[in-house]
């Protein structure tokens, strides 16, 4: 009988630059739409829901480090990923579920906002930690005006949705904070000012609801490496 394959963890030092530059070259040069999109599922699927942070990380390196191309790149296959119902999510405890015995599969902009809000049994994802890697996905899908707007209706679906059993009564006012934010911006708004208004607005929002905002950062989260 073969031996079981050993967990999947993060490298000591992984290098985040280079997992970047791959998802761009995919998303720039392949000659598809599907071939575009079916590079970022592979790259999703590939990790896991449990390596799901390390595929946000590598958004948040492109969000923080790429060029304008390079996101716009990235932004417009997650445009074709949100109209063909195939935006790479990750899985989070629903609200109120015990060891998370139930779980909501996430994007990428709503797996952060319910690991700061509403943490599961890795505990809560810190404020400042939450702000910057919201920022940088956040600038990154702002690139492509239309992925701005198809994740603007999103967040805002979700936060309408009481019944949906992902979000809590306190933190539905808070992401549909963010997607007012976000939807109010024009494709001439600095993606940058775009991100960092929508995440405020849901920081503010969120202590109205009685939210803490300086929590510890949350076991799991693999802390921003320097630019290589």
């Amino acid at each position: 009988m073969s031996q079981l394959a050993a967990p999947l963890t993060p490298k000591a030092d992984p290098d985040w630059s280079g997992a970047a530059e791959v998802l761009i070259e995919g998303c720039a040069h392949l000659s598809t739409e599907e071939e575009r999109v079916r590079w970022l599922e592979r790259l999703c699927l590939s990790l896991g829901d449990a390596l799901y942070p390390a595929f946000l990380q590598v958004l948040c390196r492109i969000g923080e480090h790429g060029d304008a191309a390079a996101q716009k790149a990235v932004a417009d296959t997650l445009v074709l990923a949100l109209q063909t119902g195939r935006l790479p999510s990750g899985r989070h405890a629903a609200w109120g579920a015990a060891h998370g015995t139930a779980t909501r599969a996430m994007g990428p902009i709503e797996y952060l906002c319910a690991w700061h809000a509403q943490p599961d049994g890795r505990g809560l994802l810190g404020a400042t930690a939450f702000d910057r890697a919201a920022r940088s996905v956040i600038t990154l899908v702002s690139r492509s005006d239309m992925a701005r707007r198809m994740y603007c209706a999103k967040l805002q679906a979700d936060a309408q949705d009481p019944l949906g059993g992902a979000w809590s009564r306190g933190t539905r006012p808070a992401l549909a904070a963010m997607a007012r934010s976000w939807a109010a911006t024009t494709p001439s708004t600095p993606p940058q000012r775009a991100a960092a208004d929508a995440v405020d607005a849901f920081l503010a929002e969120l202590r109205r609801a009685g939210g803490d905002g300086a929590a510890p950062v949350a076991s799991g989260w693999i802390p921003p490496a320097p630019v290589r």
